[in-house]
């Protein structure tokens, strides 16, 4: 048995909802498709799928193996495709979209040196709160803060990227130190309305992670406006490290409530899962890690 085989079998099946069509996509039968999933869950002694004669559905243990599979397999692509194009040049358009402040602040300026060391790889930097799709709008690398869902792509942790419950300390003596997330009933929270729910803050008590409501006067879709409110002595608010890192240092800007953070967020480059993987792209992910690890050790 070809374990990695049998292994796209299955995120074949699973991706298109049938062993037909998953034979097609790899370019084999049904039948074939079939053998090698059934192979695969007789070698890992559990059933991955339920089959009905009208649908498939996985079970518990298959869709846990299916996360880390789809990991697995593009983890084999990324390296196939790194063997194989290690000579080769890049070259090309390379098109990238990333957040926009993040990507003003800390993309933008990396683009004028990686071109100079890539004199055939001309740039279009794309800067954008949107979440783009990679394959239907053309871009090569896209660059993402936060958690991910699953998809097909191949997801590169380039750095941390922490948040921080933060105030002025004028504002702190003024209006007390919040002591337990509940204390922030009593404080102006300012709130960033680019957060999935910027209302709603998340802390983690007891090693369990709740949300919280909080209110303000001011909310604002921008981090670095929200920055500018926060330094107007206005409140309290949830910062993105690489946003505020400076401040912090400095002193002001004071974190508060961090014993009680549950933010775990990492930026990650993510591009296809392809077994000729560009070397355009693979270089400048790469670039992107090594640059990016100077800086985010302050954030």
């Amino acid at each position: 048995m070809n374990l990695i085989e049998c292994m796209r079998a299955f995120a074949a099946v699973v991706e298109t909802g049938s062993f037909t069509k998953a034979g097609q996509k790899l370019d084999t039968s049904k039948t074939l498709a079939s053998k090698k999933v059934l192979a695969l869950e007789n070698h890992l002694g559990t059933r991955l799928l339920n089959r009905t004669t009208r649908s498939l559905s996985l079970t518990e243990s298959g869709r846990l193996f299916h996360d880390r599979c789809v990991q697995v397999l593009g983890d084999v692509d990324e390296l196939e495709a790194l063997m194989q194009n290690q000579v080769a040049e890049p070259r090309g358009q390379l098109s990238v979209t990333a957040p926009s402040t993040f990507g003003e602040m800390y993309i933008a300026p990396l683009m004028p040196k990686f071109r100079e060391r890539y004199r055939d790889v001309t740039l279009d930097l794309s800067l954008t709160d949107r979440h783009v799709d990679l394959v239907d709008e053309g871009f090569d690398v896209a660059l993402r803060i936060g958690d991910l869902p699953s998809s097909g792509l191949i997801a590169r942790k380039l750095a941390p990227a922490p948040i921080h419950v933060c105030a002025t300390p004028a504002y702190l003596d003024s209006n007390g130190r919040p002591q337990q997330p509940a204390d922030l009933a009593r404080h102006q929270c300012i709130i960033d309305s680019n957060f999935r729910n910027g209302t709603s803050w998340p802390f983690k008590i007891d090693n369990e992670r709740i949300s919280l409501s909080v209110d303000g006067a001011l909310s604002v879709n921008s981090a670095r406006a929200v920055k500018t409110y926060v330094l107007a002595d206005a409140g309290i608010a949830l910062c993105p490290g690489y946003i505020v890192g400076d401040e912090i240092r400095e002193g002001s800007l004071e974190p508060v409530l961090t014993e009680f953070n549950a933010f775990d967020l990492n930026v990650y480059a993510l591009y296809n899962s392809k077994r000729n993987l560009a070397p355009k792209v693979r270089v400048f992910v790469d670039y992107l890690v090594s640059e990016l690890a100077k800086v985010s050790a302050d954030w």
